[in-house]
Parts: structure tokens; sequence; C-alpha cells
């Protein structure tokens, strides 16, 4: 293996590699060495410090040879040919050695070995943050560029502290994390649009699975129904038992004007059975809409952070249980408990026969009605 390692000054190329070549598992039990390395005492640490990464070839076999600033033994002032000492570079794993070569820049290293490199290994730390490792199979000339980082695989890197007594990497570390104001920007922003989309959501389901106000009757209609229960006539002399409106100028009069059965008259024929609620959302990413429906399928306005959320995680419905046993309570009613007119209008159309209405021929004789069987 010739691994190469570059990064720019304070990346953490040589911190980590150092802290690797001392406790990786792979290293164990094999002859170290290494070049010079400021402050490092290699012989504390098992390891034998040699002058120059040439000497290489008469190590014993296995060994594992780490070299900071490599550009200063292999560097492109070797001339277009390369020495022999390098050129064997390509016949190394036949004694089962390796090499960490450490540098700056892939192009700082002679062509010759730059070409044998695998993995090439690039740290790097944005905005003096967080370092990131990218490994690649083969040496990328530039490996801070878009396209190589989108070939190479990435990983966050935390540098164990304790390396830094085991060598001098600075004598004064100027290198102090300055993420730019933009990014800054954008994440808070991010964190505020999260914050206000979860309270409108919660405010959202809360409302929905909350008890609704009685709304208070109108004035006008509860007059009107006291007055029809108190004083309606009877529908041609048969007693329905049910209360009549009465027809006045002010019960006739719509409370929303295009809508005739606003009217009062009418409020024991209009009173509703049901009420909207959110029965199905649907999301367009290439949109980026986000649209509820009742569940009568039409519209319904809801703001965009809790149609997400009912997309992603639905929504609890309170009233569920509640109109089934309706339901199973409308089925299991007798007919004849029920009253006259709903009875009726659960016969069979085709089994009414034809309805009539008999007139007498004075006014004396009571109008009746029937159904014929």
């Amino acid at each position: 293996m010739l691994k190469l390692v570059t990064g720019l000054p304070g990346a953490g190329k040589t911190s980590n590699e150092l802290w690797d070549f001392l406790h990786n598992k792979d290293y164990a039990n094999r002859p170290k060495f290494c070049t010079p390395i400021k402050g490092f005492n290699a012989a504390e640490h098992g390891v034998t410090e040699i002058e120059h990464v040439k000497e290489w070839r008469d190590l014993p076999d296995g060994a594992v040879v780490i070299c900071d600033e490599v550009q200063r033994f292999c560097g492109t002032d070797l001339g277009r040919e390369a020495p022999d000492w390098v050129q064997d570079f390509a016949v190394h794993r036949h004694t089962g050695k390796d090499f960490i070569f450490i540098t700056q820049s892939p192009m700082f290293i002679h062509p010759f070995a730059r070409k044998l490199a695998n993995p090439h290994v690039n740290y790097h730390r944005p905005w003096n943050m967080k370092g990131v490792r990218y490994t690649w199979e083969g040496v990328q000339n530039d490996p801070t560029s878009k396209t190589a980082k989108n070939l190479g695989q990435s990983q966050l890197v935390k540098t164990d502290p304790k390396v830094f007594t085991l060598y001098t990497s600075t004598v004064l570390d100027t290198h102090k994390a300055k993420p730019p104001v933009k990014m800054l920007v954008i994440l808070a922003a991010a964190i505020l649009v999260a914050i206000v989309g979860f309270v409108m959501a919660f405010k959202f389901i809360h409302h929905l699975t909350s008890d609704p106000e009685q709304p208070q009757a109108d004035p006008v209609t509860t007059k009107a129904v006291q007055a029809a229960a108190i004083s309606a006539p009877s529908n041609f002399g048969i007693s329905t038992g049910e209360a009549k409106p009465i027809w006045t100028e002010e019960t006739l009069k719509p409370r929303i004007p295009t809508q005739l059965h606003t009217a009062p008259v009418y409020d024991q024929l209009t009173a509703p059975t049901d009420f909207p609620r959110v029965a199905a959302c649907m999301s367009s990413e290439s949109r980026g809409s986000c649209n509820c429906y009742t569940q009568q399928g039409t519209p319904i306005e809801v703001p965009m952070s809790a149609c997400l959320v009912f997309v992603k995680n639905g929504a609890f419905d309170p009233w569920f249980t509640g109109r089934n046993q309706q339901l199973q309570a409308a089925r299991e009613t007798p007919a004849e408990t029920q009253a006259p007119h709903e009875a009726a209008a659960r016969i069979d159309p085709s089994k009414r026969g034809a309805q009539f209405t008999v007139v007498a021929d004075t006014s004396r004789t009571e109008r009746k009605t029937g159904i014929v069987k």
C-alpha cells in the first residue's frame, strides 16, 4: 500500500495519520519507521526514525513507513526520470511494505510515485470547523474540486487531542472557526421555520381534537320556532305532532340574501347533519403545493405546515366511533318506531304504488291522503 495523504496546513492530516499509525490494529506487531517529525520521540513509541525515505529498500519485510512532508524527499525536483529507489515503489508489495506519504497537494510529489498511490486521502476543514476526510481509490489531482468530492467517500473526523502531546504541530494556533454569515442566517431561518411550523401544526391539530363550540341560537329563529310550536294550525285537520313555522315577512327573509334556504322559516328542514373536516391531503414536491379536502371532496384551507404533517403522519379522527355508533343504531331501529315520514322514506319506491289525494265535492268533507298498496 502506498497511501497518499493530502490537505492544507491545519486540516489535520499529520495529527490523524500519526495517531492511526500508532494505534491501527493492521500495523500491530510490524516494524515501524518514520522520517523526522517535529517534536515526535519515535523511540518512546516503538518506532525507528530514518533520515531519508530512500532507505526503504533496506528495511525489513512487512515494515510500515510514515513520511511527513514527503515533498522534501520525493518531490518534483528529482527530475523527469525517477531515481531507482522511486521506480522500485512499483514493486514494494513484493516485500509487504506499506507507506504513508503526507503532503499538502498531490502535485507536490514526483509523478511516478503519485501514479502508484492508492488510496488517496484528503483532509479538509471548511471554515476551520469540523474536519472532513475524503477517500478515493486513485489519486485526485484537485481533491478540493466539487467533482472529486462527489466521487470520494466522505467522513467526519474528530481528532483525538492526545495526539498533540506526541509531536509539535504548531507553536501558535491561529486557525479559528469562522462560519460565513450567510450560513448562520440560513441556519437561523431554518430553525425559525421549523419552530413556527411545529407551533401551527400543534394548534391546528388541537383545534380539530377539541370540542366544537356550541353556536348561539339566532334570536329570529328562536322566536319563530317558539311561535310556531304554540300557534301553528293543523295540517288539514291531521295532527302530526310537529311544530309548523309561521309564514311572515320576517321569517321568509333569508339571512344570506343569495341563499334562500337560510330564511328562518326553513330552519326545521335545514338543520346540518354533518360538518366539514379534513379527510385527505395531497402534496406535490414538483409544484411545491399541499392541499387538503373534506369528506365530500371539497377543498379546505389548511396551513402548508399542517398539511405536510397530515400527509406524512395522518391525523386522528375523534368523531369516527361516534359516527359508527349512530349508523349502527339507525340500522337496528325498527321501522315502526321511526317517525312516519322517515318510515315512508325507507319504503322501496317500486313498492309504494301511486300516491293520490281525495278531495270531497263540498267543503264539509274532510280531505284525506293515502298510499295504494
